[in-house]
């Protein structure tokens, strides 16, 4: 169902488009073949390929036999789509996993080199000579229409396949907005590209921008693909009609300066549109991290409450009646005496230890390196482990990168206790060429680092946090029953140096 439902779009969309061009055989404002199959293909996996490309291929060349392409033209159009959708799709599924999403510039960016530029641009070398005329007139037309192709029909697509079930689960009022937002978007662009007298003045052309800032700020890509398509169709049904403020300057002329216009239009607000929703989900994560790290804060001060009352309390009190029970006779006392004085001991270890949880002053006074061992050796005697630590640190480091080295350790060792099921861990310390690399590595059972970043647990998210904190890098690998290794590397900046030098 598939492969016929993209043959017969590869089919239907060209016809429809050739539908509002004077002359299909030879100019193409807009080609939208290719733009459709490679968003397809980001659709689906790529094992289905094979059987896809062909099947596109199949209704581009039936819609060109029809439109009374000559055989020689079909010719040079066929490799030249294969080398275009190839070079897109392999470059986009290389940088993106799963459907792109054009929310942030890096993103953006990524799709205009494989897609807008690099794709294009390969194919329209191949393409030119089917297209009657001087070569480079040629190759412009060809390279210009696929730009524009895959600067409007692809990021629509994948932006309504990508967001539409979370655009489809708003408020009422919202769909009314957009609705409205589409019907301006449409009465402003027809009155633009589609009446001869209004739409001679360029003047017309700044009426859009309101509309664009519009879906750009308010709906997201969504929204400012959606409104672009618009303008697209209306502005080349107008200009192929010798309408609006395109149509003055002869008809390939007057295609060029569509096409450069809609080029030039669409990218700075496809960018603004990604800043924009980068910048919201920066704000949706930090409120996320917010409420998670208040809910740690609250699971943390449960924690202790439980160890002081069900734990501490407790021994305490069994020592306040042990205190009560004891044996006028000094001879008789003397043992119960002694027993007492190493629960008192043992209370005063453990009490301790909780306070070395929460705050390590070892780490102020004795460095990182030497609170890092003490802590380790504690910890290894509590929980009965063996623990291969080796460092190699010439510098002193700052007391920020230790904190959030220490803490990173503490997390990812009570990770061990908690799932791994071994009793031997390897932790590394050292320096290497600026930066402190922190690594803890173990051969326990392991597990899905995927699943653990979306399960509801913090601890992995924290450690990120943490680390970014102090400029910081962290890698997670690990894989169920193939053991579980963490590396976080820390640069260490001249200012830090300097403060610990002046010291």
């Amino acid at each position: 169902m598939l492969v016929c439902a993209v043959a017969i779009l590869s089919y239907l969309v060209p016809r429809m488009e050739g539908a509002l061009i004077l002359n299909p055989r030879t100019t193409w404002p807009l080609w939208p073949g290719c733009a459709i199959l490679v968003a397809a293909l980001m659709l689906v996996r790529t094992r289905i390929w094979p059987v896809l490309i062909p099947a596109a291929f199949a209704g581009f060349v039936i819609y060109d036999l029809q439109a009374g392409v000559q055989l020689t033209s079909i010719a040079w159009f066929i490799p030249a789509d294969t080398i275009q959708v190839l070079t897109a799709a392999i470059g986009l599924r290389y940088c993106f996993e799963g459907v792109p999403r054009l929310n942030n510039i890096s993103s953006l960016a990524k799709y205009s080199f494989f897609a807008v530029l690099l794709a294009p641009f390969a194919a329209a070398f191949v393409s030119a000579p089917g297209i009657p005329g001087h070569y480079w007139t040629s190759w412009r037309i060809s390279f210009l229409s696929e730009v524009l192709a895959f600067v409007t029909l692809t990021p629509a697509i994948l932006s309504w396949f990508a967001d539409g079930p979370a655009w489809v689960r708003k408020l009422s009022a919202y769909h009314v907005e957009f609705v409205a937002l589409i019907a301006a978007t449409a009465l402003l662009s027809y009155l633009t590209f589609g009446t001869p007298s209004r739409g001679a003045s360029p003047a017309l052309l700044y009426a859009l921008v309101p509309c664009l800032l519009w879906s750009a700020l308010r709906f997201g890509s969504i929204g400012i693909t959606s409104s672009m398509m618009i303008i697209s169709f209306l502005s080349v049904w107008g200009v192929v009609h010798g309408q609006g403020p395109f149509n003055a300057i002869g008809t390939r002329s007057s295609i060029l300066s569509l096409q450069l216009f809609l080029i030039v239009a669409a990218m700075p607000f496809l960018a603004l549109t990604a800043l924009v929703e980068d910048r919201k989900i920066v704000g949706e994560r930090l409120a996320s991290l917010t409420r998670g790290l208040i809910q740690a804060q609250e699971q943390e001060r449960a924690r202790i409450a439980r160890e002081l009352h069900d734990d501490i309390n407790q021994r305490l009190a069994m020592l306040a009646i042990e205190l009560e029970q004891l044996p006028d006779d000094p001879s008789k006392a003397q043992t119960s005496v002694r027993e007492i004085r190493e629960e008192v001991m043992e209370i005063s270890s453990d009490v301790q230890a909780l306070s070395h949880e929460l705050h390590s002053s070892k780490l102020e006074y004795l460095g990182v390196v030497a609170g890092m061992k003490s802590w380790l050796r504690e910890f290894a005697q509590k929980h009965a482990m063996e623990i291969d630590f080796n460092d190699d640190v010439r510098t002193v480091l700052p007391l920020d990168i230790g904190l959030s080295l220490f803490r990173v350790l503490q997390e990812a060792l009570h990770n061990v206790v908690k799932h791994s099921g071994v009793k031997s861990v390897e932790v590394e310390l050292r320096e290497r060429s600026g930066e402190i690399h922190l690594i803890i590595s173990d051969l326990g059972r392991g597990f899905d680092v995927a699943a653990a970043m979306q399960g509801e647990g913090l601890g992995l998210t924290s450690m990120r946090e943490r680390i970014a904190l102090v400029s910081g890098t962290i890698t997670i690998k690990s894989k169920p029953t193939g053991g579980a290794m963490i590396h976080a590397c820390v640069p260490l900046e001249s200012e830090h140096l300097f403060k610990q030098k002046a010291v």
